[in-house]
């Protein structure tokens, strides 16, 4: 499991999305993960086996600096770790200062998503608790830093780097990624046995979850790139709404656009009218250019009805907790 907590983890879809990995031969030997995130997905896929290798890539300097740190550097982030103390007041110092070494950055974003609200590193979001940690609840700012659960997910993360299994993580946005991968990789691999997975951030309400949130024009892009993607394989997740079906209709030329059964909520997105901490339960759409899909339960194409009358292609408010 992932030591990072992200809004909107798709730690749920990973089954889905590896069903689909193993339906095609030949099987990818390289795993892309532009926009990683928690990385839940490249986790799985790399520590089971299905993929043979991954590359993880982030945009975001301290996600990235956290991911190279825990694969490559693994025992000095345990180390700095557990000499923490988990506080508000450190939660201040984290949150005002400005690191500018790679440990440093790997060491704040840690403590930050592991202390602060849904995880998200983002100034507008406080700390577990609040700041006078006289919440109502019972959670407090360490209720999610149990140091000896993260050392051995780092310590499982650092055997992946050691063995090969990530063999590099990567500071660019998703354009540079797919040129880097284009560069290093696509004389040495043929096209279907790279994959990249695409988690965009959330269509609605993203700059309050992400430091690096899209605009509809972004959105636009990554879509326009896609439709003519031929070096690699790719798989898409999208929060179901109205622009990611705009985008990415049924054209029924050599791309699959699927309703997942899978619902998760977000922290940031707007409650619902049942009460103030009840948030909205979203839905998720898999887009790819994969040939083959297994025939499954789990998901159903764009349009069609489900095999079950589960609403999936309706929009639905579900009492399932938070991915």
């Amino acid at each position: 499991m992932s030591p990072l907590r992200y809004p909107g983890a798709k730690r749920q879809l990973v089954p889905i999305i590896e069903q689909i990995i193993r339906g095609n031969i030949p099987p990818p030997r390289l795993f892309v993960e532009p926009f990683c995130g928690g990385a839940s997905t490249a986790l799985r896929l790399v520590g089971t086996g299905v993929v043979q290798h991954a590359v993880l890539a982030d945009a975001d300097d301290l996600v990235h600096a956290f991911w190279f740190t825990a694969a490559f550097d693994t025992s000095w982030l345990i180390n700095r770790m557990m000499e923490l103390e988990v506080t508000v007041a450190n939660w201040e110092w984290f949150r005002l200062s400005r690191p500018k070494g790679r440990r440093d950055k790997a060491l704040k974003c840690l403590f930050l998503n592991r202390t602060t609200f849904s995880g998200i590193l983002h100034g507008r979001a406080g700390p577990i608790g609040g700041k006078n940690q006289t919440s109502a609840t019972k959670y407090k700012i360490d209720c999610r830093f149990n140091k000896k659960a993260l050392a051995a997910r780092l310590r499982a993360i650092g055997e992946l780097g050691s063995t090969g299994r990530i063999i590099d993580v990567w500071n660019s946005d998703w354009r540079d990624t797919l040129a880097r991968i284009k560069r290093e990789y696509n004389h040495r691999l043929a096209s279907d046995e790279i994959l990249v997975y695409f988690d965009p951030p959330y269509v609605e309400k993203a700059k309050f979850l992400y430091p690096w949130a899209f605009g509809d024009d972004q959105h636009r892009a990554l879509a326009s790139t896609l439709r003519d993607a031929t070096d690699y394989r790719w798989l898409l997740s999208y929060d179901d709404n109205p622009l990611a079906r705009e985008l990415y209709p049924p054209d029924g030329a050599g791309r699959h656009v699927l309703h997942a059964r899978h619902r998760y909520s977000a922290a940031g997105l707007k409650a619902t009218a049942e009460g103030k901490r009840k948030r909205p339960h979203r839905e998720e759409l898999l887009i790819t250019n994969f040939l083959d899909l297994p025939a499954s339960d789990a998901y159903h194409p764009l349009g069609q009805p489900s095999c079950t009358a589960c609403q999936t292609c309706a929009p639905s408010i579900m009492p399932e907790a938070a991915g």
